[in-house]
């Protein structure tokens, strides 16, 4: 067997690949078992725990980390909305060359990726975006043909420390302080680097541990007060001559209606219920708890619409989607990075030897697209004169090209003419703007209107025809009506100024050229039905 190399030219020893570096053990410093730190959480215990975590004392605030995740329901929410997110993404490999070798070793990247193995392996990196590291160890197995991969196994964060030199290398966790360094190319760690500084301070948890304990606190003090505010606030009276008896009896019935909602007492004794009235109590602590669920959008998804219906309308929504759109491209870049150094490069490197360049492994992130809004655009861009490429559409929505055998959808015969009075009002071209797209000049509609009705009118649609033909410079037949009123219009300061000037303007309108174009469009309507007939 030759000698095994790394993808940096230096030979590897091949046992430490096949053989689990990182298992928990029943008893010892990698124990799966973990005692809680979220019960009973304060602000000074809080900050404890974040200090020793900057010093490089990971434990306790990995196990709170997690224990977030399991107690409250909006960070558990958002953080696996971004979690799978990036889970969602396709993998793509892009061969360093059009070699034949580069290819053939894209192909066997390309295999590797593909093993639904590898997916899940994936959702145990983004663990790492809540508590700034995951790490996955690789089972390497060595077949016939290469080496191949037996397993992806997560390991416990809290079973690896920071070395205290300089806080950013990962080391095993043991007996010595230090830890052990990482066997080399047996381990994939992955770091989000959402911020600059250590990794032990890279996690979404540290910003979000804040909320996490305010918000218990929130919601204790509000379950408290409901409690109060469900049940009747219980008042017994005695008489001036009441014995201790009596009393103790007054209170032992006080007391047992709110347990059993039932009691017995002296007829000279009464209960009165003070019922407590609707306060703002309650609102004050659901504003709090929504504000800081809100704060937590924010910190995990970068916004709080996609999150909260009443945060927003769906314009709103869409905005800030594209908010979380970026977030997911960095993510993603970040973890091609680490997948590409730690798992692509050392498997080329076992099975086809050191490589100048290696294939590229990517997550491409595609931006979502309104439909909807892209034909209305195309449609009205086409209605104007503009020409699209009928492929290119169909790519942007997911169609195929057709086949000749295909049976294919037309539009209905003798549809309407796709004239400016089909566009939206906002889309319509006013007087000025006809003017640009026609000048004024004689002749000047007859001229561009068969044209015109060639493009965008059936050909055995003849009467829509005409009457583009007759009105395709419909500036110079509706200005010498509407310019008139326009006028009026522009001079009114005042609805009464206007009402006034309405009757000047009516008589001031030059009717002749429109009655001109009805009058031949008539005409030929009427010869085209005689010769027809």
């Amino acid at each position: 067997m030759s000698q095994l190399l790394g993808p940096d030219g230096r030979p590897i020893r091949a046992q430490t690949l096949t053989q689990p570096q990182a298992e928990p053990q029943v008893a010892g410093i990698r124990s799966p078992w973990h005692e809680p730190i979220a019960s009973g959480l304060t602000p000074p215990r809080l900050a404890s725990i974040l200090r020793a975590a900057a010093e490089g004392e990971m434990r306790d605030f990995l196990i709170l980390a997690e224990e977030m995740e399991e107690r409250e329901p909006h960070y558990f929410s958002v953080l696996s909305t971004r979690k799978r997110a990036l889970t969602e993404l396709t993998p793509i490999i892009t061969a360093a060359t059009e070699e034949a070798r580069d290819v053939e070793i894209a192909d066997a990247v390309r295999e590797l990726v593909e093993d639904p193995r590898f997916t899940l392996m994936i959702g145990d990196l983004t663990d790492a975006i809540g508590k700034g590291y995951s790490v996955v160890e690789i089972i390497w197995r060595r077949s016939s043909s290469r080496w191949d991969i037996a397993g992806y196994e997560w390991r416990d964060p809290t079973f690896f420390t920071f070395d205290r030199r300089t806080g950013a290398e990962l080391r095993l966790a043991s007996s010595d302080a230090e830890g052990e360094p990482l066997a080399p190319y047996t381990f994939i760690t992955h770091f989000p680097r959402l911020k600059s500084g250590l990794p032990g301070r890279g996690g979404l948890a540290r910003l979000a541990v804040w909320s996490f304990m305010l918000k218990s606190f929130t919601l204790k003090d509000w379950m408290a007060f409901l409690e109060i505010y469900g049940m009747p606030f219980r008042i017994g009276k005695y008489g001036p001559g009441a014995t201790n008896e009596e009393k103790d009896a007054l209170l032992r019935a006080v007391r047992d209606i709110a347990g059993d909602a039932a009691a017995i007492m002296p007829e000279s004794m009464s209960v009165d219920f003070q019922e407590a009235k609707a306060s703002t109590g309650s609102n004050a602590f659901e504003s709090k708890a929504r504000y800081i669920d809100e704060q937590l959008s924010k910190i995990v998804l970068g916004q709080t619409t996609t999150t909260d219906a009443i945060s927003g309308g769906h314009a709103v929504s869409k905005e800030h989607n594209e908010v979380r759109h970026d977030i997911l491209r960095s993510d993603s870049r970040v973890l091609a990075a680490t997948i590409q150094r730690d798992l692509v490069e050392p498997f080329v490197a076992f099975n086809f030897g050191p490589q100048e360049r290696y294939p590229r492994l990517s997550y491409p992130v595609e931006e979502s697209e309104d439909l909807k809004a892209l034909m209305e655009n195309t449609e009205r861009f086409v209605r104007m004169g503009g020409k699209v490429s009928s492929s290119e559409v169909r790519d942007k929505l997911g169609w195929s090209d057709p086949e000749e055998t295909d049976e294919l959808l037309a539009p209905p015969r003798g549809g309407p003419a796709l004239a400016s009075d089909d566009l939206p009002a906002e889309d319509r071209p006013r007087p000025a703007q006809a003017r640009a797209l026609h000048p004024v000049c004689p002749g000047c509609g007859q001229r561009h209107a068969p044209a015109l009705a060639a493009q965008l009118v059936p050909a055995d649609d003849d009467l829509t025809a005409i009457m583009v033909e007759t009105f395709g410079d419909w500036a110079e037949v509706a200005d010498p009506i509407f310019v008139p009123l326009r006028e009026a219009l522009e001079a009114a300061s005042s609805y009464e100024e206007l009402n006034a000037a309405l009757a000047g303007a009516l008589a001031k309108m030059d009717r002749a050229a429109l009655a001109e174009a009805l009058a031949r469009a008539t005409a030929k309507a009427r010869g085209l039905g005689d010769i027809q007939d």
